[in-house]
């Protein structure tokens, strides 16, 4: 339970459909899923910290969503952990950047302990500290991983297996992600050529 899976391809193939399937929200049309009765999930999408309630702050949040935490103190050290301190741990949610957001769904996502967390291009709105940051608390959380990015960097750092998804199929990539990196700008290129002499 501790494979680290980059899901890569082009926009529309389905990797967030996949990811979506394996965690439930979506039925197979054709088909059954099988999951493990005791395997717990955790899906991080890129509009999960759209869900937050604004007029809460993130400790209030924290605090009503794991009351076995009975300390503030003891909370605000566990969202301290996603780089949120201070102030930005006590005022309403909706005075924090989208960035900031995204830390409070991190942390909430992360103190739930999944087995295997999935994870849904969870780098928009965060800046480079912020994704650094990510890649260190991915690294260091001990469950499985399936990461849909199109950040390769973040991919690079956490990845040991990259999964292509496209034409409907999901094929294994025998090589790093800048080897894809470098066989995708190949196929551009040669699209590119082609559609000039078809011209």
């Amino acid at each position: 339970m501790d494979t680290r899976i980059a899901l890569v391809g082009p926009n529309g193939a389905g990797k967030s459909t996949l990811l979506k399937l394996i965690s439930g929200d979506l039925t197979p049309s054709d088909g059954m899923i099988r999951r493990h009765v005791h395997c717990k999930m955790g899906r991080y999408h890129q509009h999960l910290h759209e869900e937050l309630p604004l007029e809460k702050s993130a400790l209030e949040y924290m605090l009503s969503s794991f009351p076995e935490v009975k300390e503030k103190e003891e909370m605000r050290k566990i969202i301290g952990r996603y780089g949120l301190t201070g102030r930005e741990q006590v005022c309403p949610m909706k005075q924090l950047s989208d960035g900031q957001r995204c830390r409070v769904s991190f942390a909430w996502l992360a103190w739930q302990q999944p087995h295997l967390l999935l994870l849904d291009e969870p780098t928009n709105h965060l800046d480079m500290e912020s994704i650094d940051a990510l890649a260190e608390a991915i690294n260091n959380f001990d469950g499985g991983v399936i990461l849909v990015s199109h950040d390769f960097r973040l991919v690079n750092e956490v990845a040991d297996e990259i999964w292509v998804c496209d034409h409907q199929t999901i094929t294994k990539w025998e090589g790093d992600i800048f080897s894809y990196k470098e066989w995708l700008r190949k196929s551009i290129e040669n699209e590119n050529k082609k559609t000039t002499i078809e011209r």
